[in-house]
């Protein structure tokens, strides 16, 4: 065997199967004189021997030398790399994008759905909301100076039945003409819009506030209603998907949370549906006999797509005003003003823990198990472990406005907060989750008082939060009047997209890390793993 041949046989394998059993299973043995530091011909005394020694090296080569001892680490995929490259990394490099025609954005939002084909827009209407899906690819430059392409949703008005409309309106204005499709919904009261609606990862609508106390699946096509499901004796206040958008939880004014799971769109029940009885010779065209039970098992077979309750979690004492649920954790947050922030089991539906806050309007659960609570009155920002231990404190002072909307990034590590110049939470100065007793000295009192720090926020603005040490590390200022109603990120962190009061809708990006992906993309296409296809094998 020549050393070019060696040489082949020994990349042929990992490297670190050289030597040993490893080597001996992996069929990647030679001969012993071959192996480096085996044979020392300087210490070689008889010239012929030498001489030998070294015609079989001459003729037959050596070994590489091993370079490792454990298995190489594997090559990172284009999503993985992504995710190294997000706008938390150098967000003072963030250009901001206004789209054009806002008035066929479908703004201003209370929610949005940002993939890699499209943006799902929900104007604030909620439950009655008018639904726009847009296309767009991000991280592709259009050539005149956007890092991304953007294409208007078909509004009502483009359908067969917007035209049959105007038969009778006759001439139309330019803001009906861009009427995007409506839900049915009659809303329930004094219900903050953003906190009771959610897209899945098919782009699907979840909306309560329904006047009947249920809670809607919604298309993002036409804005139909899909399926209803009903758990609550009370109009739901609040709801959260998980990210996989598999768990859903709902908290309602009736003080309880409700656990669901949801199933994507091509979920098929498991139960085969009933084979109709065959047709007898003699009456080939009557009709299949039907019975209330074979009736039952057809409806049973129809695939659902809300299933439950599966829990219903209680021990809140007053309305349910946020919550969030973490599968991978195991765990639903919920809170409330009169009971503060409590923990459920995800499995089991048990209460495991109370964290006493004095208030809790807005409540966040980081995939790394930090849990973010946010306070109106007070302006506080608290961060505690899944086992209720504070972990920092921060106080945003001086700061006139409000919260509006809370966005956890993907690795679980930083937070976006978007900031409004007026309050959409009901605060109340007299709430107390601690025990109340005679002796006001002997009140319990939050832990995490009496290590906060405070920082300075305009409004209205982005705040960039390091939630480990819930410090502001960046704020993306907005102009008077912009107050932010929603903001989302896509699935790689790599563009963040926010919609303002004034009826904006504006993209905040890196140019310069767009070029970087669609460089990477060039480079990685080839094994397979772009990032159109890395999407689909991770889809959520």
């Amino acid at each position: 065997m020549s050393m070019h041949s060696c040489f082949i046989m020994e990349t042929s394998f990992c490297r670190y199967k050289q030597r040993g059993k490893d080597a001996v299973m992996a069929n990647n043995v030679f001969f012993y004189i071959t192996y480096e530091g085996t044979v020392d011909i300087d210490k070689i005394a008889d010239p012929v021997q030498r001489r030998a020694m070294q015609d079989q090296i001459a003729y037959f080569g050596q070994t590489p030398s091993q370079l490792l001892t454990v298995p190489h680490m594997k090559r990172k995929s284009l999503r993985d790399v992504l995710q190294l490259q997000t706008i938390f990394r150098n967000p003072s490099e963030l250009k901001s994008y206004v789209l054009p025609n806002p008035e066929r954005c479908n703004v201003p939002a209370s929610t949005m759905l940002v993939s890699n084909d499209s943006i799902v827009v929900v104007d604030i209407n909620v439950p009655a909301a008018h639904v726009a899906l847009h296309q767009w690819q991000p991280n592709t430059p259009d050539g005149q100076g956007t890092p991304f392409l953007f294409h208007h949703g078909r509004n009502a008005a483009s359908s067969t039945s917007g035209a049959f409309m105007r038969m009778f309106k006759g001439s139309t204005s330019s803001g009906e003409d861009y009427e995007f499709p409506r839900a049915i919904g009659f809303a329930a009261s004094a219900i903050r819009s953003s906190a009771i609606v959610a897209v899945t990862c098919d782009k699907d609508i979840i909306t309560g506030g329904h006047a009947d106390c249920s809670v809607k699946l919604i298309s993002p096509d036409g804005a139909r209603t899909i399926e209803s499901a009903s758990g609550h004796l009370a109009p739901v206040t609040c709801l959260a998907l998980s990210p996989d958008s598999n768990y859903l939880v709902t908290g309602s004014r009736d003080t309880t949370v409700i656990l669901w799971r949801i199933h994507q769109a091509g979920f098929i029940h498991k139960k085969n549906p009933p084979e109709p009885p065959p047709a007898t010779p003699r009456t080939p065209r009557s009709p299949l006999p039907t019975s209330p039970s074979s009736m039952s098992n057809l409806l049973e077979t129809r695939k659902c797509r809300i299933e439950g309750p599966m829990h219903v979690l209680r021990g809140h004492l007053g309305e349910v005003i946020s919550c969030a649920v973490g599968p991978d954790l195991g765990l639903v947050v919920s809170s409330s003003n009169m009971s503060g922030v409590l923990l459920h089991s995800l499995r089991t539906g048990r209460l495991i823990k109370k964290i006493h806050v004095a208030e809790a309007h807005a409540v966040s659960l980081s995939s790394q198990g930090i849990i973010l609570v946010w306070s109106e009155s007070k302006k506080r920002l608290s961060s505690f472990t899944v086992n209720g231990v504070p972990i920092a404190t921060s106080v945003l002072s001086p700061f006139s406005g409000g919260v509006s909307c809370i966005e956890i990034s993907m690795d679980g590590h930083f937070a976006l907060i978007g900031t409004c110049s007026s309050s959409n939470y009901k605060c109340e100065d007299n709430t107390e989750v601690a025990d109340h007793e005679p002796n006001k000295s002997s009140r319990k009192v939050d832990i995490s008082e009496q290590t906060e720090i405070r920082q300075s926020v305009n409004v209205p603005s982005i705040c960039f939060v390091d939630l480990h040490k819930l410090k502001v590390f960046h704020t993306l200022e907005l102009g008077k009047g912009q107050d932010i109603t929603a903001i989302a990120l896509n699935k790689e962190n790599t563009n963040l997209l926010v919609s303002t009061a004034d009826k904006g809708l504006m993209v905040f990006t890196d140019p310069a890390l767009s070029l970087k992906v669609v460089d990477q993309m060039l480079r990685l296409g080839w094994e397979g793993d772009g990032l159109l296809q890395s999407s689909e094998s991770h889809r959520c």
